[in-house]
């Protein structure tokens, strides 16, 4: 089967180049055409021109209602992040047209796309699922849901909590340097405890932050924006993840959009403003 990644960001084009090395012929569409530049892809010049499994990897809701007018393809793989309802009128739309339509959100960043390492969650329909399934399985670790809604909602689910486990551990840090006790013993506390993992994944780079980073807050407070929107649709509240929704909206409307997402929970005006 011919696959097609539609936008090529930093997660599409890991996506294309995992795809390419597993012996797919792969076919890209972006808006800004310069980012197929390099990329073992064949350009195509609209979306209607998508041929086959049809990964659909742009930035939010708005996007991904443009990019689906008149797309074509025989399959749809929703791999970004969308609120459920976006979601919810894809799968009616794309059923009533006879395409398939599934949920594949990824769990993990580029690295772990193009070395075959990141969770895909998918959900739809399972005649659906089948016809791709072997594509499906030489990209990562398969996480089946019953429906493109629920592989979505588990997403948002997933990024709620890592998003406000990460603010926290950066309040963490904030509280335990003001009281002079030093970064590698602030380590050293979690990595004795069930923190560990935590800790070693993400302190450092709290730190030490790089130039471009791989997940940036502005896509942080979208997603827990989607997570709170989704859970009140469905009549079930999510508080604790309103206060981090608050939190990165307002760092966003402040400026602090394209910082790391791990960064936020350094907010203290005077530490974050020298980006302690």
């Amino acid at each position: 089967m011919d696959v097609t990644v539609i936008g090529t960001g930093r997660m599409g084009s890991a996506l294309v180049r995992r795809l390419a090395s597993q012996g797919f012929t792969v076919y890209a569409w972006n808006r800004t055409r310069e980012k197929l530049k390099d990329l073992p892809a064949k350009p195509i010049n609209d979306v209607s021109e998508a041929r086959g499994l049809v990964f659909i990897f742009v930035s939010d809701d708005h996007a991904l209602n443009m990019v689906t007018k008149g797309v074509g393809g025989e399959v749809i793989a929703l791999a970004g992040t969308y609120s459920v309802a976006a979601v919810a009128a894809l799968s009616t739309r794309f059923a009533n047209l006879n395409i398939g339509l599934l949920a594949t959100p990824v769990v993990g960043g580029p690295s772990d796309v193009e070395r075959g390492t990141a969770i895909y969650l998918v959900g739809g329909a399972e005649s659906t699922y089948q016809r791709v399934k072997d594509v499906l399985e030489k990209l990562g670790v398969i996480i089946r849901l019953p429906t493109a809604e629920s592989a979505m909602a588990l997403k948002l689910a997933y990024n709620a909590l890592l998003i406000g486990a990460v603010a926290l551990l950066g309040e963490y840090l904030n509280l335990g340097r003001t009281y002079g006790v030093d970064y590698e013993v602030l380590k050293d506390l979690l990595r004795r405890t069930a923190f560990r993992e935590l800790a070693d994944r993400y302190i450092d780079r709290i730190i030490n932050p790089k130039s471009l980073p791989p997940f940036t807050l502005g896509l942080a407070a979208k997603d827990v924006h989607y997570a709170v929107k989704s859970a009140g649709d469905a009549g079930t509240p999510m508080v604790v993840t309103s206060a981090v929704k608050a939190l990165y909206e307002l760092l966003t409307a402040m400026g602090f959009g394209y910082e790391d997402y791990v960064r936020a929970g350094l907010l203290e005006l005077g530490a974050y403003g020298k980006r302690a």
